[in-house]
Formats: C-alpha cells, structure tokens, sequence
C-alpha cells in the first residue's frame, strides 16, 4: 500500500467509533446504523416524489461494492431549484416530525441546503463524546445527509446556489445527472446520476486502478496501482492492526463461549460504559439487559454485534432519547419510559415515521 498521507491522526483516541465515519474501532455494524437512517430518509424522500441524486465520494464506493465504502461520513445528495419548495414545505417538516433534527447551511454558504441529523447528540456535532472504556472516550454515534440545492448555468453545468459543496467547482453537465437511474445499495435503493460512471471517473479518475479517499478536499488515502478487492482487503488489515475489534474486557475466547441464560437479567447503571456493559453481559452470561443511561442507546448496535441473542431494552427519559430510539427501533428489544409524557413522545414520533413511510 501506498499511503499518500496518515489514515488516522495519531493525537486521537486508539479507540475511535461513529456511526458513519471513518471507524477505527472496527466495529462491523456500524455501517448498520446509517444504513437504517439513509434507508428511512430516502424512503421518505421518494415516498413524496422528491427528484434526489446521490453523489460524491459516497457514490464511489456504493456503485462499485454495492455497500457503504468504510471511510463515509455522510450521505450527500442534490436536488435542483424545481425541487426546493416541495423538500422545504412537504419533506422536511415530515421529516422533523418524524424525529430528524433539519437545520439549513450556515454563512458563508448560506441557501446552499440542508443537514439532516438522525441519532440526536448534542450540539449537531459530530465531535462530541461518550465514554467506551476507563479513559477511552469516543466520538458518538453519526448519521447524517446533506443536501445540495443545485442550479444549472448558462453553459448547461450544475452550480450549488450557494458555492457549497464540491460541486460548485466543477464542469458536470446536466445531462449527466437526469433522469437519473437507481442503483441498490446494501439493503434499500437509491437514485443517482444517469451517467455515474461518467461522473465518477471524471471526479475520481479511474478508481479501478487509481482509488484516493477525499475527505474535504484534502485526500485522506491514496492508493495507486490497487484494484478495489485488494483495496478492501488492505484497508480492513490497516485498520486491525492499529486497533482492537473489540471492547478491552472482552477477548474472542470468552465471547466464543458466551450462551445467554434467558433468566438472567440486569439493570446497568446509569454511568455503565460500553465496556463495563460488554463485560457484564458476557460474565453474566446475561440473556436481557436494560440499558439506563442517556448515552447507553448509542451502543446497541454493538450490543446486538457481539451478543446477538441477549434482548436489549432501553430506558427513555427525555425527548432526545425518544427520537433516537426510533431511529434504532430495528435493534431494540423492548422499551421502559421513565414517565406517561415521554412514553407519549415516543409513540408521537413512531406515528409519524409510520404514518409517513406508508403514505405518499
């Protein structure tokens, strides 16, 4: 491998985890999570004729493997300005109702869209913190699409309204982009470019010799003279041997003789980290576990990983809890309520998501 540049800032945590992003945790499911977020949204998006595109570094990866590419952090689509008003007056205030925190591009590039955020962490960043283990703290969970409002100029190329995004600098004709064509990817579909493959070597050049990782404008991987399978099989053994797959309790021999006891129960303490959580379960050969803590929902999809057969049960105490535990409902088991009010919130939200993704 030739690594133009670092994969991983060293300054970091060993241990590093997002829902999306670039994972050095190596956590196999995290990838599950966004794409049960990106399915949701892009549901609701063509569930009210949206006309989107997905594209960017995103596209790469998807279009080639037929799932998540490792390294992504979002998902970023266009819509063109015969769009805008359908997604702001129908989509997004579905959207919100159904949980999803919208807020539009901020200045410089003010106008140019929106950010859609899933999984409710504080401060819409995703540089905010829990904790896995005893001094090892870790980015939260991430899931996140951008959309891009998109314009065509006078030469027949699309421009972002606002100069955000990647795009407003490049020479991609209309034509390239509709009608557009969906494409499958992992468990949901999704539509993209008519000419993707067009756009993607003129972006990228010929990714299946040539495959740089962009990140921002800056790259954060290349690899020249690697075709995609060895590409994949390089970066999954890059990753393991800068980190651990595992919680630092646990080791594979354990985890191998774990059998769940579905008559063992257990209430973790509300300030349990992942770690503590992990080590209890397998040392208790614990069958249902409830998790009491405001951050301890972010872990259940590495929960349901390790352990697959314990049934996972969360207490929700406010209404950020409640959003989140709709967006991983498919990995929760059973849900308490700390009182009727958020019970209530809760149910509000599972209404419109269902009420939503059946209509349109």
């Amino acid at each position: 491998m030739n690594l133009a540049t670092p994969l991983f800032d060293s300054s970091l945590p060993a241990i590093r985890t997002s829902i999306a992003g670039i994972s050095n945790a190596k956590y196999a499911q995290l990838t599950d999570g966004s794409r049960e977020i990106y399915k949701q949204v892009l549901r609701v998006f063509e569930r009210h004729k949206l006309e989107y595109f997905l594209f960017a570094g995103a596209i790469v990866g998807y279009v080639r493997n037929g799932r998540m590419p490792p390294w992504n952090d979002d998902l970023d689509v266009i819509i063109f300005e015969d769009q805008i008003k359908l997604f702001e007056t129908v989509v997004l205030p579905l959207l919100r109702d159904c949980g999803y925190v919208c807020w539009p591009v901020a200045a410089p590039y003010t106008g140019g869209g929106y950010h859609i955020l899933a999984l409710q962490q504080d401060g819409n960043s995703r540089h905010a913190s829990i904790e896995l283990a005893d001094g090892i703290r870790v980015v939260v969970p991430w899931a996140q699409i951008d959309v891009f409002y998109t314009s065509v100029d006078a030469s027949g190329f699309i421009r972002n309204l606002s100069n955000w995004g990647m795009y407003h600098t490049k020479q991609i004709p209309e034509t390239w982009v509709r009608p557009g064509t969906f494409v499958h990817l992992d468990s949901f579909r999704a539509r993209v470019f008519s000419h993707y493959e067009d756009d993607i070597r003129h972006e990228y050049g010929n990714v299946a010799s040539n495959i740089v990782v962009h990140s921002h404008d800056k790259v954060a991987l290349k690899l020249m003279g690697s075709d995609w399978e060895r590409f994949e099989f390089d970066y999954d053994a890059l990753l393991s041997t800068r980190v651990r797959s595992l919680p630092p309790s646990l080791n594979r021999g354990r985890l191998a003789e774990f059998v769940p006891d579905a008559d063992r129960r257990c209430e973790m303490r509300p300030d349990a980290n992942f770690d503590a959580t992990a080590k209890m379960i397998c040392e208790g050969n614990l069958g249902q576990v409830t998790l009491t803590g405001a951050d301890q929902s972010f872990w259940v999809l590495d929960l349901k990983r390790l352990f697959p057969g314990v049934k996972l049960e969360v207490l929700i105490g406010t209404e950020k809890e409640a959003k989140r535990a709709v967006h991983l409902r498919r990995f929760i088991d059973g849900l308490q309520f700390s009182d009727p009010a958020i019970r209530k919130i809760y149910e509000d939200f599972m209404l419109a998501n269902d009420v939503t993704l059946s209509s349109g």
